[in-house]
């Protein structure tokens, strides 16, 4: 019998373990980061096409958009510029970030 609780007890340790490493990779669950701009490619004069930051960690994320984020490219150029911090609120999908918000 012991043997059995010692087994159930590592199963569930492997369960609370395998959850925790998938916990930002959810699919659809909104997500945000912060960082540096170092890259704005527009749609046109209001929208975002795709953004890239700089994380405080040296990671580099690209995201791309389906519509206005609140922010204009010309303004996300100012935030580059001068080198702010912005944070990006979006959601993956099929292994594409999708910024559903940015804000300052």
């Amino acid at each position: 019998m012991p043997k059995l609780w010692l087994a159930i007890g590592g199963l569930v340790c492997l369960a609370v373990v395998s959850s925790s490493c998938g916990a930002n990779t959810n699919p659809g669950a909104t997500q945000q980061v912060r960082g540096h701009v170092i890259e704005v490619v527009g749609r046109n004069i209001t929208d975002v096409e795709t953004v890239r930051i700089l994380d405080s960690d040296g990671k580099t994320w690209t995201f791309t958009t389906r519509g206005f984020v609140g922010f204009s490219p010309s303004h996300l150029v100012q935030h580059q510029l001068f080198g702010d911090t912005i944070e990006v609120r979006y959601t993956m999908e099929n292994e594409v970030l999708i910024a559903l918000e940015i804000v300052d």
